[in-house]
Formats: C-alpha cells, sequence, structure tokens
C-alpha cells in the first residue's frame, strides 16, 4: 500500500494482481463519506491521480472529485480550447449563457400592436383596401385576444382560425393577417427576435376551390330596377366589364374613353402586371353615359363594396365576387373566344375554361348583356328582356 498526504488529507493506493496476469492500483478516497475507487494500470499514474485528489480535498473542492470521466475529459477539453484566449473556464460559460438567453419582451397588448401597425402601414403608403382589410379582420382577432401578443399560442390561434366559421380561402386570408400582426410585433421586439412567431407555425388549410357563382340575368335586373345610383354604377361597372372590386375601387373617369369605348386599367395602379384595356359593352355605355362630364374618383370610399352586398342580399342569394364571375361566363359564351376573355380579365385563357366555360350558354349571355337602364337619367329603372 502508498500513502498520498496532502495537509491532513490522506489518499492510500492498493497494489493488487488481477488474476495472476497484470498489476492494477487502485486510488481509494473518501466523499461525503461516501468510498470512491479509481483503478490504473501504472503506479505513477495513480501517484499522479492521488496527488490530484488529496489537493482537492484539502482545498475544499470535492464537487469536482464527483465529475464522471466523460466529464473531466470535457472539462479538459475546455480548459485547452480557452487557453489561447486566456479567459478563465466559468468566464467563458457566464457570456455564452447570457447570450443564449432570450431577451426579455415587453408585454403589449393585442389591440394596442394592432393599432400601432395599421399606423405605420398608413405612413409607409400602404393602400387603403389593404388597411381596411387588415382592419377588420385583426379587429375580430383583438376581440378574442384581448391580452399580452407574447402570451398566445399557435395552438389557440388554430382554434380561433376553426371558430370563424369561413371557407378555406377566408380562413387563410385571416391567417395571413394574423402572422402579419406577429411579425410585425417580433420587429419591433414585442416577441422574441431569434425565433420563428406563434403565428407563423400555423398550417393554412388546403383550398379545394369552391363553387362558382354567378347571378342569373332576371336577378341582376331585379337588384339594378332597386339599386341607388351608387350601387347601380358599382353593380353596372361590375357586371358589364368583370374588373375586380379592388381595381374599381380605384378607377378613375380619366379612365375611361367614353370615345374609344374602353377602360383602362393600369399596371401602376391594380393587381395585373399589364396594363389592359376593358371593352364597353353597349349596355354599359348606356349605364355610365350620364357621368360623361365627371372626374376624380369614381368611387368616393372603399365601403361602397360593403353597402352594395348588404343590398344585394336583401334581394337575392349573394355570393363573392359573383358580378366578376357573372360577366366572365357570359361573356365568354357570348364570344366563344377565350383567349380574348382572358386578355381582358387579366386572367389565363385555362383558368377561364376551366371555371367558366359551360355555367351560361349564348342564350344568357344575350340577355345578360341586354340589361340597360329605360331613361337616361334615372338609373333606378331599367329594361330587361328575358328573350333578348
Amino acid at each position: 500500500m502508498t500513502t498520498i498526504k496532502v495537509g491532513n488529507t490522506v489518499v492510500k493506493i492498493y497494489h493488487c494482481n488481477e488474476k495472476g496476469r497484470y498489476d492494477q492500483f487502485k486510488v481509494v478516497y473518501r466523499i461525503d463519506g461516501k468510498r470512491k475507487i479509481e483503478t490504473f494500470g501504472k503506479l505513477k499514474k495513480a501517484k499522479n491521480r492521488a496527488m490530484e485528489i488529496a489537493v482537492k480535498i484539502e482545498n475544499g473542492e470535492r464537487d469536482a472529485l464527483k465529475l464522471t470521466n466523460v466529464d473531466r475529459s470535457t472539462y479538459l477539453r475546455a480548459i485547452e480550447l480557452l487557453k489561447p484566449t486566456g479567459v478563465p473556464l466559468h468566464v467563458a460559460i457566464e457570456e455564452y449563457l447570457t447570450l443564449r438567453k432570450p431577451a426579455e419582451c415587453p408585454e403589449k397588448l393585442v389591440p394596442d400592436v394592432i393599432a400601432q401597425l395599421l399606423e405605420d402601414k398608413k405612413a409607409h403608403g400602404a393602400s387603403r383596401r389593404h388597411i381596411q382589410t387588415l382592419r377588420r379582420q385583426l379587429n375580430r382577432f383583438a376581440e378574442a385576444f384581448d391580452y399580452n401578443i407574447g402570451s398566445i399560442t399557435a395552438r389557440v390561434i388554430e382554434q380561433w382560425l376553426a371558430s370563424l366559421k369561413v371557407g378555406p380561402r377566408s380562413r387563410n386570408n385571416y391567417r395571413a393577417s394574423v402572422v402579419t400582426l406577429f411579425r410585425y410585433a417580433r420587429k419591433h421586439g414585442y416577441l422574441p427576435r431569434e425565433r420563428e412567431t406563434e403565428a407563423d407555425l400555423v398550417d393554412k388549410v388546403k383550398e379545394r376551390g369552391g363553387e362558382i357563382g354567378i347571378l342569373s340575368p332576371k336577378e341582376l335586373a331585379e337588384l339594378l330596377s332597386k339599386a341607388n345610383d351608387e350601387a347601380a354604377l358599382f353593380m353596372s361597372l361590375g357586371a358589364f366589364s368583370g374588373i375586380r372590386t379592388a381595381e374599381l375601387l380605384r378607377l378613375e373617369w380619366s379612365d375611361i374613353n367614353f370615345e374609344r369605348g374602353h377602360i383602362i386599367v393600369g399596371k401602376h395602379k391594380f393587381k395585373t402586371a399589364t396594363r389592359r384595356l376593358v371593352p364597353i359593352s353597349a349596355n354599359l355605355m348606356q349605364w355610365l353615359s350620364v357621368y360623361r362630364k365627371e372626374t376624380g374618383r369614381i368611387f368616393a370610399g372603399n365601403h361602397t363594396p360593403d353597402r352594395v352586398i348588404a343590398f344585394a342580399k336583401q334581394h337575392v342569394e349573394w355570393k363573392s365576387n359573383c358580378l366578376r364571375y357573372s360577366y366572365a361566363s357570359y361573356r365568354l359564351a357570348g364570344t366563344q373566344d377565350g383567349p380574348k376573355v382572358a386578355l381582358e380579365m387579366g386572367n389565363s385563357p385555362a383558368m377561364l375554361f376551366r371555371n367558366y366555360r359551360e355555367l351560361a350558354d349564348e342564350h344568357d349571355a344575350k340577355a345578360w348583356f341586354a340589361i340597360s337602364p329605360k331613361r337616361s337619367r334615372k338609373i333606378v329603372d331599367v329594361q330587361f328582356s328575358a328573350r333578348a
């Protein structure tokens, strides 16, 4: 037996022969009342380890002796890596943990983030229609979540979207607005910047495509006969030109060329990538003729579609985008020229044929484009012939 002594600490080394084949040196010591044994094949290594243990025990570093062999290897590797920097291991670990710790985000109520988002959108020139959509959808979100945005999880967002009872496309549109809100909050420090937002974790639902809804000529004639000037102008433009709602709201009277018989939809204003000309049908010209001397925006505000839809739902079964869908169906049935109609509408011929090819026939088309006002000034009087 060999004894290593440092101060009052004694560590013993026992020599034994394993089955008479090779020597072993066992370093024996006690930590917290428990006997510990480490085995070495060389006496020199055993003495070095025994001295290291005795020093640590004497200096009160008993916890260091509880490390496993893997822990000790990791420790030695860390010391080796830090040696060129001169930084102590504990300092390096503290700095690392500081960098890894997510920054604490200030609490911010959902309605407050929405108000800030909308204000910034307006300041940066976002379209009124876009801001209006965000406001409508996000205010509905705020009604359900009037608390800190940082406490909202993907799961509760999914549950809220499901509770809306809307179709796949509308649900995805609401999701997109919520994602915009959460990314804005992350950008401004209300959510952690180093990870994906909870809204981004919410999956889109699959859009299988809904039934294309169109109005019959009789239904449109009935609506126009009961509509006020604003509704009649909006519906006649949508029904007889197929221009998208967002495009209609941005049109100016100068975009309507009465002399050449077309409406200019410019790429600098609207969704489509190229400038296009939409023909003014004979009956649409009658609806528009009383406005020849008008200037400025055709529709003063963005609430026109809401008012028109509210009115229409009192009289017919109204489906989303039915004015544009109706125009596409009747125009295609009347011309039998898909590329021509697709060009007028800013669509692809393939999409046009896929959605509208068999929704109407030539007889329906003639009836549709025969709907006109009876008198030049009173738009409320409508002439319609089902036999046109």
